[in-house]
């Protein structure tokens, strides 16, 4: 029986959810009250995977910047990061990239595997950051780092994807250590490889994803049929009026 520790780092700006994230994996459920993390928080859980025992080491990172001087120490010796962004906050979203970098920085290259989170999707009346835009953030950092990504949308409020997570995780950084697993991760709709959704054709058009661009384009023409029927109606009116 094999026996593996992975260590993984939580980072993002301060209340996307990492914290939340966490306790729920770790069955503790979800609080809605934010307590700020003091440097960094550290938590473990062991799962089983076929005959391979392993221990997730899970170190959460204060994503306030007073602590970016402490938090550079905690990278060493992680293997996977999960970056998250709050999908109401899309300025959380595009500072994933300087966390990207920090964690490549402070892990010297050794972070294997990066999960770019979107958070809080149960709110999604409140959502400012759609799939396709996160998507095509993903394909625009794996394309200029070389880095391989993984896209997934969780909810630590209601658990969605978040055990999921983990599994696939878990059975991507084994394939990594060149170990064979028969059993496949949980399947989920929740989770894209971002390098795969390129390859099956997922353009990306002037920095927008092709499935974006659809959406704005049939919004676009459906605006102008109507503008055009309230022309017709203004040119019918204006022949009464005369």
């Amino acid at each position: 029986m094999a026996k593996w520790n992975f260590k993984i780092v939580l980072a993002g700006d301060g209340a996307v959810g990492k914290t939340s994230i966490r306790e729920r994996y770790m069955g503790k459920g979800f609080t809605g009250d934010y307590l700020k993390t003091i440097g960094a928080d550290f938590a473990s859980k062991k799962v089983k995977i076929e005959n391979h025992d392993i221990t997730f080491q899970i170190w959460d990172l204060a994503g306030q910047d007073s602590y970016s001087a402490v938090r550079s120490t905690f990278y060493k010796g992680a293997i996977a990061s999960l970056m998250v962004f709050d999908c109401q906050d899309p300025k959380t979203l595009t500072n994933l990239k300087s966390w990207m970098d920090e964690a490549i920085e402070g892990s010297k290259n050794g972070i294997l595997t990066f999960f770019i989170i979107a958070n809080k999707i149960d709110l999604e009346e409140k959502r400012r950051v759609s799939r396709e835009v996160a998507i095509d953030f993903c394909h625009r950092v794996e394309k200029n780092t070389g880095i391989r990504i993984y896209y997934c949308e969780t909810s630590a409020l209601t658990g969605q994807n978040i055990a999921e997570t983990f599994d696939f995780l878990g059975h991507k950084l084994l394939g990594a250590n060149n170990i064979k697993i028969k059993e496949k991760p949980a399947i989920t709709d929740g989770i894209i490889d971002i390098h795969q959704k390129v390859a099956e054709g997922a353009t990306i058009i002037d920095g927008v994803s092709k499935e974006e661009f659809d959406v704005l384009k049939n919004r676009m023409d459906n605006i102008e049929k109507k503008v055009k029927t309230i022309q017709t109606i203004i040119k019918k009116l204006v022949e009464k009026i005369q």
